[in-house]
């Protein structure tokens, strides 16, 4: 893991078109809680000079950005960053300055008085003082209130921009009337110490429409120790301010991942902080179980309050029976976080789902809106099967990702019947543009990888240790994925069907990814770049001695192998492949029509079938097809007769055309992806053509087979129902 966070830093400048979906978290199944605390006691009507009292609630190591709507990466202008961001001030910048006003863009209240505007300075810190901020703060941090600071600021002072890229950019997210401004301060440096591009920080001051609420976002630092200390908060006036403790010398909380799961932030809201108040934070539980089983719900309960709590009732409900756990002895101090576990696990009886609320109850909680989380328990009506999708980020260009070869080599030759892998490729000619955005979303750098896209931005050294968690994961259904490859026309007809063990609600979706082997190229784009040649650091693994070999390994001694062609359902599955209700034992299919390039050799390709749930992007389960694509059907016709099949998709009925030499007896069967007879029909036809119709309409969605016995001679068919 070293070397991937010495890749992230070095490339702090480089381009990798990066655009991030939202990144969910998973431990079992875990619950966050966003809360939004109701505390404005400050209007606009106040006079001018009121004050407000400013309360500020540290959200450490809290892993997300705050109400998730930012899910871009953390890169600077032009190496990652959306090109939707603008560009507020550039570097470097010896002597800090003011930027041009900049105006929010949506209504927001500072201290109770409305605000329109803003200036920001590359020294971090932003003032609503706009008329009257005449010299920027200098680059040395100092303790709030200052009177280097302007009235009506936000400070992160003690960051500057003396290195090349210390850019300070702008963009809005959300839709009224929950939107946030983010003031990003990016490969900043700390105090007169400038950035490198092993030495860099990235901190945002946000501002909320409508709660009026201010964050400071500690989102990524690499590089420095000691010296990365700023002085945080929010100053109303040269006598009036509230700083987060430890100012002027809070140390980024951080690490180097370009990726919200290592983030700290700081909410500034106005009101009066309630004695009690505690917020049930997280819950972790194990989602599916197999019945009859029991889930036990454990969590996190955090203090808001400004008294400790020594005491508190931990419920859930379900089904309209509530369950408690009492908890005395308690020291939980203000701010601080309390991980409980209840002693009453959910009894589990029937393949459903069971629906809880889980909620903290503690004498005098002066806020109850964050009281509560909801949760959802499934049983299952038998063990599924369960298999890992292995996604690795890669490209030629990339010269430590014969690293990611090395170890998805390795997992698929370990695990060959469990782990499933796929090589996105980012860049070069065998990348596929939808699969390689969607990936982009889930990794901080190259190589990286996704785990059932439950872990993310995994190095592909920790593969191993990731697949390992994953396959003790409980899938709500088996996966069953069936091909069949026109030669002639080269269209590809995909089956992917799952058997669920539970009655299930939900946003579920068929995928089905093409995968090849054994690719090579003739040019210089096939050449893999190689930062391991004629290191100490050994590595071998995928045909090659890496530390013996070039840089770059030249295309004519390379082969790829698990190269992912084409996603057919997008990167987050196809839409309504799924009904919004599935019940326990039954299967459901969907077919997915591709022509398969003729650049593509199908004799070293397979199928991937893949269960995923739209709602929290996860991969439930998968499986793989044959290795090669072969015709699985005969479309030859025989001397004795020749057959048709129109229309093809039928919908209510098919109409088959048989047309005979001579007249005779002949059997029509029709069989479903799983072997199973849905239609068969035995009679005798007189010479010449003959027209049947096969009906359809009571048949699922799906490719059947439909074949045709005259005489001894056999024509089997491909009929899709739709």
């Amino acid at each position: 893991m070293v070397l991937y966070m010495a890749f992230v830093g070095l490339f702090k400048d480089c381009s990798f078109g990066m655009f991030l979906l939202s990144l969910k978290k998973n431990i079992l199944y875990s619950i966050i809680h966003e809360e939004n605390l109701q505390l404005i006691i400050c209007r606009p009507v106040y006079a001018a000079g009121s004050k407000c009292t400013v309360l500020f609630l540290p959200y450490v190591n809290e892993g997300t950005n705050p109400e998730g709507l930012n899910v871009d990466p953390e890169y600077p202008v032009g190496g990652g960053l959306p090109t939707t961001w603008a560009t507020v001030l550039t570097s470097p910048a010896t002597t800090p300055i003011w930027s041009p006003v900049q105006t929010i863009g949506f209504p927001f209240s500072f201290n109770g008085v409305a605000v329109t505007q803003f200036k920001v300075s590359n020294s971090a810190v932003l003032t609503f003082d706009v008329s009257t901020a005449v010299a920027a703060p200098t680059y040395t941090r100092a303790a709030l209130p200052s009177a280097l600071i302007p009235d009506k600021s936000v400070c992160i002072w003690g960051l500057s921009a003396l290195g090349t890229n210390d850019n300070v950019v702008k963009k809005t997210f959300g839709t009224a009337p929950n939107r946030q401004l983010w003031i990003q301060f990016g490969s900043y440096g700390y105090g007169n110490v400038a950035s490198t591009g092993s030495a860099f920080t990235y901190w945002s001051i946000v501002l909320e429409e409508t709660t009026n609420n201010i964050y400071v976002v500690d989102q990524r630092t690499g590089g420095y120790t000691s010296t990365k200390q700023v002085s945080i908060g929010v100053q109303i006036d040269a006598a009036t301010a509230t700083s987060v403790t430890g100012s002027p010398n809070v140390l980024s909380q951080a690490g180097t991942n370009a990726l919200p799961d290592d983030n700290t932030y700081y909410k500034f809201v106005y009101g009066t902080q309630a004695a009690v108040d505690a917020e049930m934070k997280s819950l972790n539980y194990n989602q599916f179980v197999i019945v009859p089983g029991t889930s036990t719900i454990a969590g996190s309960v955090r203090n808001f309050g400004s008294t400790a709590i020594t005491s508190m009732d931990v419920k859930y409900d379900v089904n309209g029976t509530t369950y408690t756990t009492t908890l005395n002895g308690l020291n939980i101090a203000s701010g601080a976080s309390y991980n409980f576990t209840h002693s009453t696990p959910v009894n589990v009886v029937s393949p459903s789902a069971y629906n809880l609320k889980v909620w903290a109850e503690v004498t005098g909680d002066g806020n109850n809106l964050n009281d509560t989380l909801d949760a959802t328990v499934t049983g299952l009506a038998f063990q599924t099967t369960k298999r890992v999708l292995v996604e690795e980020a890669t490209g030629t260009w990339c010269g430590w990702c014969p690293r990611g070869a090395v170890y998805t080599e390795q997992i698929d030759t370990v695990y060959l019947n469990s782990a499933i892998v796929v090589a996105v490729h980012n860049n070069d000619p065998m990348e596929n543009t939808v699969y390689d955005a969607g990936m982009a979303g889930l990794i901080g750098g190259y190589p990286g990888g996704a785990i059932d896209r439950k872990d993310t931005d995994v190095d592909p050294t920790d593969f191993e240790a990731k697949y390992l968690d994953r396959i003790n994961d409980v899938s709500p259904a088996d996966v069953a994925v069936s091909a069949y490859f026109d030669a002639n026309s080269r269209q590809l007809d995909v089956v992917v069907s799952a058997t669920f063990a539970a009655d299930a609600s939900g946003d579920y979706r068929f995928n089905a990814i093409l995968v090849e082997d054994e690719v090579t190229g003739n040019n210089a784009q096939y050449s893999q770049v190689n930062y391991y040649s004629g290191s100490t650091n050994v590595l071998v693994g995928a045909g090659h001695d890496w530390n013996a070999e070039p840089d770059p390994v030249p295309f004519s001694s390379m082969e790829y192998n698990f190269v992912g062609r084409e996603i057919l359902g997008g990167f987050e599955g196809a839409v309504n492949s799924l009904p919004p209700t599935v019940s326990a034992n039954n299967t459901y299919s969907y077919t997915f029509s591709y022509v398969v390039p003729a650049t593509y050799e199908e004799a070293h390709m397979r199928v991937i079938g893949v269960l995923q749930d739209a709602e929290t992007g996860f991969i439930m389960n998968v499986n793989r097809g044959a290795y090669g694509l072969t015709t699985a059907v005969s479309e030859t016709q025989t001397p004795e007769f020749s057959m048709s099949l129109y229309p093809n998709p039928a919908v209510d009925f098919a109409q088959l055309e048989i047309e005979l030499q001579k007249s005779g007896a002949f059997t029509v069967e029709m069989f479903d992806v799983m072997g199973k007879n849905v239609f068969s029909r035995t009679s005798s036809a007189a010479s010449g053509k003959n027209v049947f119709n096969i009906p359809v309409q009571s048949l699922e969605d799906g490719v059947y087979m439909v074949k045709v016995n005259v005489n001894g001679s056999v024509v089997t068919k491909r009929l899709i129902v739709r």
